[in-house]
């Protein structure tokens, strides 16, 4: 059986063949600190670390700075400079949304006979109604349409100079999901990829995507929310904020346990493949927005090209790769996972666009091989006058060099670090994670990293040093009077900028910027349509308000 899963993964199949399920877990401003199989040890994640260990760690997998550019990428395999969205993540009330122009992942799985699913968060536009995901590939829909919402009631915010402009967002199928107030979203959230699951029929491929709004901040006066007892059982965390939001990753968690379960008695589990990251890395405690995440060790946060920033806790797992779990360190982009997801399926290659960005990885991930990728442009924002780009180069041996352009919010968000280290926190506990749901569901499997010693060299490779990174926290460069350039090989925390020693390296890569600024379309960002998108209008919903 794993050796003819193993030949289909792999693509080897032929259109027609049994296709694998596919299910995309996102979480929503999760920093790479937040998980436990990146070190950290202050509340459990047994669920995510089971599966983690137990498929492929992806240590060097970068996104976006912010979530609708990362969901663009994600879904057209193009970096946002070519669809317009490098810019400031939509906002309720802008009537902006990723161009129709673009066919997008669901469209493309449907046309080699995908049921497809949405679960959750959108973020992709819905000023009209062709922008929202049924118009989009998607035949059913449960969540919100805009950026973030409040966990229990829904209600998303927008400001308008003094103003803050409020209404109702929770759509199933387009239309107000009024029955879903008051109820916990992520609990919610969870219960409809479950519904999705033991509703499907077994027989056809199934692309489940689940965006969480966790652990996104909500709204002003109540950023962070989660059942009062999950919270009580991080009593040890001192500051209230981190305890919340603790609690609000727990839940998290419990979702994947859901969630392999649920593809477990539905006899599905053995042909899927499902690919968990955050959309960007956490906003910790200096935005408008804060989280309390920690993006440790790491330079930088949400809203940053800083590996803070960009850098995504992530994982993928599949029956087949648990024949060699590990922890990779090939470069893989966001772009990449329509034309990797597509070839996983079976999909030939021919039938997608010449001009995506994004590169099929799915026989690097499978046979664990070297990435193609030797280069990902990380952004251009042409109104904020930033860039940055990673580049592999033999230098005389291949090395990842990273070069910035600027800075970002002012300077705000460079040195965030957001160390939540404590002799307060409790050891690491493997047998969690061999007792949480997830492993249970997949331990029929041949697995390799059953045993505590497996999981602890697993955790080690995917764990980031950097010394003490505290005491650099003042030479945060300023890369607006020079590009700054950094060896992430050797100094994965940005500490110190090599580029007035490597002129010639600096000069190369910025040279390519400078190529893909020639193909920059502008970037699509409109102001507030009000009154027209005021959600007063629509029985205090947040609707599409242009034919």
């Amino acid at each position: 059986m794993f050796l003819l899963l193993s030949l289909f993964v792999a693509g080897a199949a032929a259109f027609g063949s049994p296709r694998p399920h596919i299910v995309i877990m996102i979480a929503d401003d999760l920093g790479w600190n937040d998980v436990g199989f990146h070190g950290s040890d202050q509340y459990p994640t047994p669920n995510i670390d089971a599966l983690a260990y137990n498929g492929v760690i992806l240590n060097k997998h970068y996104v976006q700075q912010t979530c609708s550019p990362s969901r663009s990428a994600l879904m057209t395999g193009r970096y946002p400079i070519h669809t317009s969205m490098q810019g400031f993540p939509i906002l309720a009330a802008e009537p902006n949304g990723l161009p129709l122009d673009y066919k997008i992942l669901p469209e493309y799985l449907q046309e080699l006979g995908y049921r497809t699913h949405a679960v959750g968060k959108w973020h992709l536009g819905f000023f009209r109604t062709n922008y929202t995901p049924l118009q989009r590939g998607f035949e059913t829909h449960l969540g919100y349409y805009t950026g973030y919402t409040g966990y229990y009631d829904y209600m998303a915010q927008v400001r308008n100079g003094d103003q803050i402009v409020t209404g109702l967002d929770a759509r199933r199928n387009g239309t107000v999901a009024w029955d879903i107030v008051g109820k916990y979203s992520t609990e919610v959230w969870s219960q409809e990829a479950v519904r999705v699951i033991k509703n499907h029929n077994p027989e056809e491929p199934l692309f489940l995507y689940f965006a969480h709004n966790a652990v996104h901040a909500s709204n002003r006066g109540r950023l962070l929310e989660a059942p009062q007892g999950r919270v009580n059982s991080f009593k040890y965390i001192v500051d209230p904020n981190r305890r919340t939001f603790a609690a609000m990753v727990s839940k998290v968690d419990d979702t994947i346990g859901d969630l392999v379960e649920a593809l477990k008695e539905k006899e599905m589990l053995d042909n899927t493949i499902i690919l968990f990251f955050s959309d960007n890395g956490a906003p910790t405690t200096n935005a408008d927005f804060p989280n309390w995440g920690s993006n440790w060790p790491f330079r930088g946060a949400k809203e940053t090209l800083w590996e803070g920033g960009v850098r995504s806790p992530s994982f993928i797992w599949s029956a087949a790769l648990q024949e060699n779990p590990r922890v990779s360190n090939s470069f893989i982009h966001i772009t990449d996972w329509l034309p990797t997801l597509y070839s996983a399926a079976g999909g030939d290659r021919l039938f997608l666009p010449k001009d995506i960005d994004g590169v099929d990885q799915w026989r690097t991930i499978f046979w664990d091989l070297a990435s193609p990728r030797d280069q990902a442009l990380l952004n251009i924002n042409e109104r904020e006058r930033s860039a940055g780009i990673i580049s592999r180069l033999d230098t005389p041996f291949p090395t990842y060099w990273k070069l910035i352009v600027g800075t970002f919010a002012n300077g705000r968000f460079d040195g965030v670090y957001n160390d939540v280290r404590s002799p307060a926190n409790p050891p690491y506990d493997y047998k969690k994670i061999l007792n949480s749901r997830a492993y249970k569901a997949i331990n029929t499997y041949s697995i390799p990293a059953t045993k505590e010693l497996s999981m602890k060299y697993l955790r080690g490779q995917a764990t980031v040093g950097c010394g003490n990174v505290r005491q650099v926290n003042d030479l945060v460069p300023d890369c607006r009077s020079h590009p700054c350039l950094f060896n992430l090989d050797r100094d994965p925390c940005e500490r110190l900028d090599l580029a007035p020693n490597n002129t010639d390296i600096v000069q190369k890569m910025y040279n390519t910027l400078k190529v893909y600024r020639l193909g920059l379309l502008a970037q699509s960002n409109q102001p507030l349509d009000l009154p027209a998108a005021n959600p007063i209008n629509f029985n205090n919903t947040w609707s599409s308000w242009r034919v």
